[in-house]
């Protein structure tokens, strides 16, 4: 959480209220990696002294699969340095 308002620009520029948050829970999956289950942001965002922005979002992740995957006989090539503009 943030305890005291964030400017930038000493707050011409923006500023991010204080309050804002951003919380981000992970799980441990098949006792072999941790991935995101979810992340919730909350902020107030005010932008040249104009407008502000309010953002409550919750993103949840899940169903995760594994899969194994192959590849053969790839190439990669060599980069082109030639001369964009010509």
């Amino acid at each position: 959480v943030l305890f005291d308002s964030y400017k930038v620009g000493g707050g011409l520029l923006a500023k991010l209220r204080k309050g804002a948050s951003f919380t981000l829970e992970k799980e441990r999956l098949n006792d072999e990696i941790w991935l995101p289950s979810a992340a919730d942001i909350n902020l107030s965002v005010r932008v040249l002294l104009f407008g502000g922005v309010k953002v409550n979002q919750l993103v949840e992740s899940y169903n995760y699969r594994k899969f194994q995957t192959e590849v053969e006989g790839a190439k990669v090539n060599e980069p082109d340095n030639s001369d964009p503009e010509n």
